[in-house]
């Protein structure tokens, strides 16, 4: 019993020791993911063709509220004139005309979020393969987005802006070296501080 209970505290204390040792060197990436994906030449591009399809959409928008308008319009004209079947068919062809607007509105402002999320899916893919190539490249752990102060505070000497480096491979641009000597002294501050 004894030598059962000392073999698992040994192997809890080696393991507990191996988590401290790996978690010691553990370094990822950090970057605001809107802000590289909107500094993309493409994103103009997908912005540029947004604004001609929300312009579209806009149009109509307004010709049916021009419609609606005159409609009601004649409505205030006709209203002492017209005969009762002829004011409650008014009322309704103009609830009938709201009732289309409001739904025109709503149906739009859905295509456009699915028109937008279209044009940039390829742009996301385009950044997270980028944002892969460094992480691998870089041996990172993994990588935050610090989108709307996520992260107030994140220590230089664990975490890297990966910012300039994803934007290099985004234009096509080879990654610069990464130089053993920068490595070395951090590890060894590491080793130092775990054995203290």
């Amino acid at each position: 019993m004894k030598r059962t209970l000392f073999f698992a505290v040994a192997a809890f204390m080696l393991l507990a020791a191996n988590i401290d040792t790996v978690a010691q060197k553990l370094t990822f990436g950090y970057l605001n993911y809107t802000q590289v994906l909107q500094s993309m030449p493409e994103y103009a591009t997908a912005q540029t063709t947004m604004q001609s399809i929300r312009a579209q959409y806009d149009k109509e928008a307004a010709y049916n509220e021009d419609k609606f308008f005159k409609m009601y319009s004649d409505y205030i004209q006709g209203q002492k004139s017209f005969p009762e079947d002829i004011m409650l068919k008014r009322q309704k062809e103009l609830q009938v005309a709201m009732d289309q607007g409001i739904k025109f509105r709503e149906e739009s402002e859905k295509l456009l979020r699915s028109a937008e999320a279209e044009l940039c899916q390829p742009l996301e893919q385009k950044l997270d393969s980028a944002i892969a190539v460094v992480a691998r490249a870089r041996n990172l752990a993994f990588v935050l987005n610090t989108e709307q102060h996520a992260y107030p505070f994140i220590n230089p000497n664990d975490g890297i802006n990966i910012t300039s480096l994803v934007n290099l491979v985004l234009a096509g641009q080879p990654l610069p070296k990464v130089e053993e000597a920068a490595i070395a002294p951090k590890e060894t501050v590491i080793t130092e501080e775990h054995k203290q």
